[in-house]
């Protein structure tokens, strides 16, 4: 395998700032001397950074198993935006980013290998930058997203909603249209369906307060399953957890590379205990 950090310099945040690759072109055996099947880009949460997918999941190893390469950049607690308080993190990542790395490695370009997949944070900015790139994913997934957020902006006499939305809207709290996935999804939906991305959304049916982040899914569900679009739903027992996000990570390799491959994973974790008797 192959792992590495890159500092890179970026004209649109005036800083440097890093991004994590890993490629598994030597681990397993029926990979060796083969390109990557898939790239997936991975969104860390807020108050956090990449380092999170490579310590707290499993994610390098679901990669290994079915030969993807993995991106994940660190975004600060910008939501993915170019903000109010100039951090211009979705033109870094949508723009400068992969001209950069394309210079660096060779990652494959076509569509239909690249998806974008986030938690919490990274969630709503894995829907919102691929519902505006149809173009370049074939597929995005939100786990825990934040994806109902003109219901989180409306609540302006929230202390905690403008502590956390004041720097990346402004004082305002005014959400642009191309940053709303309410309507993103609807236009997105008037597209061709070979055209569109894949969606999956993922949900903790313990995941509420402070966010609200199972009432925001819901709200969102409703409106995508209104529409013609590839939208898949899916919630079981968790909350804001790593527990739930690295499961939700399975589900979106199922969704977008390797059909089987969550019953297969899912099989090992249900895998009857034994117990060690000791004389």
């Amino acid at each position: 395998m192959a792992f590495f950090t890159c500092k890179l310099k970026s004209q649109a945040l005036m800083s440097t700032t890093q991004v994590r690759l890993y490629f598994p072109c030597d681990l397993v055996d029926r990979w060796k001397g083969q390109p990557p099947r898939a790239v997936f880009t991975l969104l860390h949460g807020f108050t956090n950074d990449g380092d999170d997918w490579v310590n707290m999941s499993a994610a390098l190893r679901y990669a290994a198993d079915n030969n993807i390469a993995l991106v994940i950049p660190d975004a600060g607690n910008s939501f993915y935006h170019d903000t109010a308080s100039n951090q211009a993190y979705h033109t870094w990542l949508t723009e400068e980013m992969p001209v950069l790395l394309d210079q660096i490695v060779k990652l494959p370009h076509e569509r239909e290998k690249n998806f974008i997949c986030g938690l919490s944070m990274g969630g709503y900015g894995a829907l919102m930058i691929g519902l505006n790139h149809p173009e370049r994913y074939a597929g995005c997934a939100s786990f825990s997203g934040a994806v109902a957020m003109h219901l989180m902006l409306g609540q302006k006499d929230n202390p905690l909603v403008r502590y956390v939305f004041e720097p990346v809207y402004g004082q305002a709290l005014e959400l642009p249209e191309n940053r709303d996935l309410f309507r993103l999804v609807q236009k997105v939906s008037a597209l061709p369906a070979e055209q569109q991305p894949k969606l999956l959304c993922t949900t903790g049916r313990q995941d509420h307060e402070p966010y609200y982040i199972y009432e925001q899914n819901q709200a969102f569900r409703q409106l995508a399953q209104s529409l013609p679009v590839d939208y898949t739903y899916m919630d079981w027992d968790g909350g804001h957890e790593w527990a739930f996000w690295d499961r939700s990570l399975v589900y979106a390799i199922d969704r977008f590379v390797n059909p089987g491959y969550a019953d297969q994973i899912l099989k090992g974790w249900g895998s009857e205990a034994f117990t060690t008797e000791r004389g």
